[in-house]
């Protein structure tokens, strides 16, 4: 055997190991608890607040969806400077529904970041021991509200959280979102420990439970202003202050984030510079990961040496495919592999190049300034 053939052994069985990996801990997830027998009769104890800005598309079968809840919570529709149709889509379908209120934010304040700054008004004058803030993109099924609720009271929780399926559609969304996801899964580690209020701080702000006294005796959304990551900053805040926080994986949970290919690259850049855009030495480690194997791949290829090549590429497919199939994707794009690896080295490098420059990619108009204070 060449020492060609022999790494390409090595990276194909890293990959479908590390693939491996992630799977068993994707299955190990503990489940959400079935809704308390009382849960029906607590319904007025949640409210949802949903923060909206240019989500024309996404603001009336979101609500409807809350609305759908057998917990039947109180929503308010956060209108954060739309200019599209969004404030006028919902007027005309949810000024009747007396479960509904539907508020235009304030201009955006100084130092404030754009969703926290609409949070922290629609949170004012609320009188419910429990909150819910989640995004327009996300769908919740009838008793994902009541089991979370459950969940939370059960295990002493401040704040629980819940990673969804992430739907995509078409090339441009498959080729990042699910193998992106599979890279935070394998970081998050064993979902058993997360689900029991163990470990760092974890959260997804698509939908994030909080318990309304604890976070107020955290201070609120002002705590939080300028953080670029706000789920994971609320979170960071609550376990600070001694407050445990849980995370849950769910497909009750249905979020498609992005639409296109263009959005899908802009959001998965903002996303990594957010969380590891400081962090060179762990971007380092990522992309190392992902072009090895692609570098290996080409050496073959170039050298004429078809087992070795055919060896990186079915490895890197299969681990590929199996990763999408766990988390509820098309396994068949794994056959794009390794055009997937390479679309996300090229984020992790640019993430890192945006942080370093102070500026990550912009969120709903608004630019993303990492020094706002």
């Amino acid at each position: 055997m060449t020492l060609l053939f022999l790494s390409a052994l090595g990276v194909a069985g890293g990959l479908l190991a590390a693939a491996t990996i992630v799977e068993e801990r994707r299955r190990s997830a503990p489940a959400l608890p079935p809704p308390a027998p009382t849960s029906s009769s607590v319904a007025v104890s949640i409210a949802v607040l949903v923060p909206v800005r240019n989500e024309e598309r996404n603001v009336v079968p979101c609500v409807e969806a809350l609305l759908a809840q057998t917990a039947r919570p109180r929503i308010r529709v956060l209108d954060d400077g739309s200019t599209d149709r969004t404030a006028a889509l919902a007027h005309d379908r949810f000024d009747a529904e007396p479960r509904v209120e539907i508020l235009t934010v304030d201009p955006l304040a100084a130092g404030w970041r754009g969703k926290v700054h609409a949070l922290d008004f629609g949170w004012r004058g609320l009188d419910f021991p429990w909150i819910l803030t989640t995004d327009a993109d996300a769908r919740c099924a009838p008793e994902l509200l009541a089991r979370a609720l459950s969940a939370a009271e059960r295990g002493g929780f401040a704040a629980l959280s819940i990673a969804g399926h992430q739907e995509v559609r078409g090339l441009g969304e498959n080729l990042l979102t699910p193998i992106a996801y599979a890279y935070l899964d394998f970081l998050l580690g064993d979902w058993r420990g997360v689900a029991r209020g163990e470990g760092p701080p974890v959260a997804n702000g698509q939908f994030l439970l909080l318990r309304k006294d604890a976070w107020d005796a955290c201070g609120g959304f002002a705590r939080v202003k300028s953080a670029p990551m706000d789920d994971v900053a609320i979170v960071s805040a609550l376990q600070a202050e001694g407050f445990r926080t849980s995370f849950f994986r769910s497909p009750l949970l249905s979020v498609r984030m992005y639409h296109g290919g263009r959005e899908t690259w802009a959001g998965w850049r903002r996303i990594l510079g957010c969380l590891f855009g400081g962090e060179t030495a762990r971007l380092a480690r990522l992309v190392a990961a992902l072009v090895i194997p692609v570098t290996i791949l080409v050496a073959a290829l170039l050298k004429i040496d078809w087992p070795a090549a055919f060896l990186v590429w079915t490895g890197g497919a299969a681990a590929s495919a199996m990763l999408r199939k766990g988390s509820g994707h098309s396994p068949a794009y794994g056959l794009i592999f390794p055009f997937d690896a390479l679309a996300l080295a090229a984020i992790a490098m640019l993430c890192g190049i945006d942080h370093r420059r102070g500026r990550l990619a912009p969120w709903k108009g608004r630019p993303m300034d990492l020094a706002r204070k």
